[in-house]
């Protein structure tokens, strides 16, 4: 898991009186109340008891996200698991979050982390109500920071506020340091640590900011001519992909044949149409065929048309698809499929640019740019004398192989959120979304059947869902048993009864990642009956925190 790819509406329940985390309690909070409590503690209680009051209130809150984070998901490393806070402090509206650097010391324990905050709500609030500060405000910001960088390394680090906005700048900055890499003079001073100067930045900032504009733009611009002619490929993440992309843009315009190679349910559909709708013929027909799913005298009728009469049941003139396909793209599916003969036939239209009829001895000229695809190795049908090695040159011109969703990993979960806008749309269901926990299960199977089958996954989900969530229950059962949920593994001939059951019931738990009341209706139990068989096993050994227990440093100050 990686953390730019948490998303609010898979995060949180939304559900009307009980907004929740995966099982913690959440509330939207105002930032014009925010600041006036601020205010009132202020006047109250002073500037060193407020600011020490918030800091714990932040700290304990970044420690409380860090551990949901741990319960909720597998991270690639250590930093995608820093860099999630990052990440929920934007989701959170907290600020835009940045971390700038990270650099950590195991074996001597150094750590230093560089973080920005723009559009900080702290500071907005004290501005609202206080006007421009003389010292750094954004104490739930550093505290938060704190408090979840420490769960995540095991040790107490401390950030401080090194720009803010309430002093008139154009944004909030941090670093966060060991205890000891502060170093003794500056340790007394970490509550209270004056922001640096930041006069003569502004300008710099700005024009920076405006580059940004330029190239979120150019990104939009970008975006919005794909999606009029390709919607799956709206979000390319992996690099394989894009330059398979790239390459299909770029030979478009030239009418040139093109073979499309690659295992079944990658799209190669898909990038023919891509193609055809980016060339000059894109205002003309597409027509495709699949060749494998036809016999070989009905597939030369479908493709060279037929005169009325030329053999049982024409009784009309046909015209093939070469001809409905005049001036546009005929597709070949599964051209590996066709016999030899086929193939001769075929070799000659594409050589000549002209068909006959079958039962007919007129040549018709056709304008066509052909495109073939297959899931074979041609070149091995080549060497084995199952495929014309002359015809594989002439659609070959250009060949395009598309990757397997297996080497483009990072396409998966653009794709599964596309697909679930896509049947939200047909299925009338405006409110289906994924729930956070499938992600992992998504990400770690190796969808042998490509990207035709993630769509038939989240379209199956789709159907299943009761109340608008996707959740990992709704996935097939393939792909939860391979995900990341360790299986068990029990010797039938060794086992008890009880202890089959006791296996089943832990694995059901771990799939629904804990939540007792889904296990029980998955299980078709009542929750009562399940509390009562999980107390009769033994408990789990903990493999992992959770929420509930002890946070790190939680008796330490700030």
């Amino acid at each position: 898991m990686k953390a730019a790819d948490l998303k609010l509406n898979e995060l949180i329940d939304l559900s009307e009186g009980n907004l929740n985390l995966h099982g913690r309690r959440l509330f939207i909070n105002d930032l014009h109340a925010a600041a006036q409590l601020r205010k009132d503690l202020l006047e109250m209680l002073g500037l060193e008891d407020t600011r020490r009051i918030l800091t714990r209130y932040g700290y304990f809150w970044g420690q409380a996200d860090a551990a949901a984070m741990n319960r909720i998901f597998q991270w690639d490393n250590r930093e995608e698991w820093l860099r999630a806070g990052a990440r929920l402090h934007t989701l959170q509206g907290l600020a835009n979050t940045a971390i700038k650097s990270i650099r950590i010391d195991d074996a001597s324990g150094s750590c230093q982390i560089e973080v920005t905050w723009r559009n900080s709500g702290e500071a907005e609030e004290y501005l609202s109500e206080l006007g421009l500060s003389g010292h750094p405000v954004c104490w739930i910001l550093t505290g938060y920071a704190s408090g979840y960088t420490s769960y995540c390394l095991g040790q107490e680090i401390y950030f401080v506020e090194t720009k803010c906005r309430a002093e008139s700048g154009r944004i909030c900055a941090g670093v966060g340091k060991d205890l000891n890499s502060w170093g003794e003079n500056e340790r007394s001073h970490l509550t209270y640590f004056e922001s640096r100067d930041i006069h003569g930045k502004i300008q710099q900032l700005t024009s920076e900011l405006r580059k940004k504009q330029r190239e979120i733009a150019q990104h939009k611009k970008l975006i919005d001519q794909l999606s009029k002619s390709a919607p799956p490929f709206v979000e390319v993440h992996s690099d394989t992909f894009r330059q398979v992309i790239e390459m299909a843009s770029h030979i478009a315009p030239f009418d040139t044949s093109v073979l499309i190679t690659g295992a079944s349910g990658t799209g190669k559909e898909v990038m023919a149409r891509y193609i055809h709708q980016r060339s000059r013929r894109a205002q003309y027909p597409f027509v495709g065929v699949n060749c494998g799913a036809l016999p070989e005298t009905l597939l030369e009728s479908e493709l060279f048309g037929h005169k009325a009469g030329s053999f049982t049941g024409a009784i009309h003139d046909r015209v093939g698809l070469f001809e409905q396909a005049n001036k546009g793209t005929l597709f070949l599916d599964e051209i590996g499929d066709i016999s030899p003969a086929m193939q001769l036939k075929l070799l000659r239209v594409l050589q000549e640019r002209e068909i006959m009829r079958v039962g007919e001895s007129k040549v018709r000229k056709i304008d066509v740019r052909v495109m073939a695809a297959t899931n074979k190795n041609l070149k091995k049908a080549i060497k084995n004398g199952q495929f014309r090695e002359d015809l594989y040159y002439r659609l070959g011109v250009i060949e395009i192989e598309i990757p397997p969703l297996a080497q483009r990993k990072e396409d998966i979960l653009p794709l599964s959120r596309y697909f679930v806008n896509q049947f939200a749309k047909k299925f009338n269901l405006p409110n289906l979304r994924l729930d956070a926990t499938c992600l992992d299960y998504l990400q770690s199977y190796s969808w042998p059947g490509n990207v035709r089958e993630l769509e038939n996954a989240i379209e199956r989900a789709a159907v299943l869902s009761k109340d608008g969530w996707i959740r990992p229950e709704h996935l097939p059962p393939s792909i939860l048993h391979a995900g990341t949920v360790p299986r068990r593994t029990l010797d039938p001939l060794n086992c008890t009864l009880a202890q089959v059951e006791e296996e089943h019931i832990r694995t059901v738990l771990d799939l629904v990642n804990g939540n007792r009341t889904k296990a029980a209706q998955v299980l078709g139990i009542s929750p009562a009956t399940l509390w009562r068989k999980l107390k009769q096993v033994a408990p789990v050994p903990a493999n992992r925190r959770s929420e509930s227990q002890p946070l790190p440093g939680s008796t330490n100050g700030f």
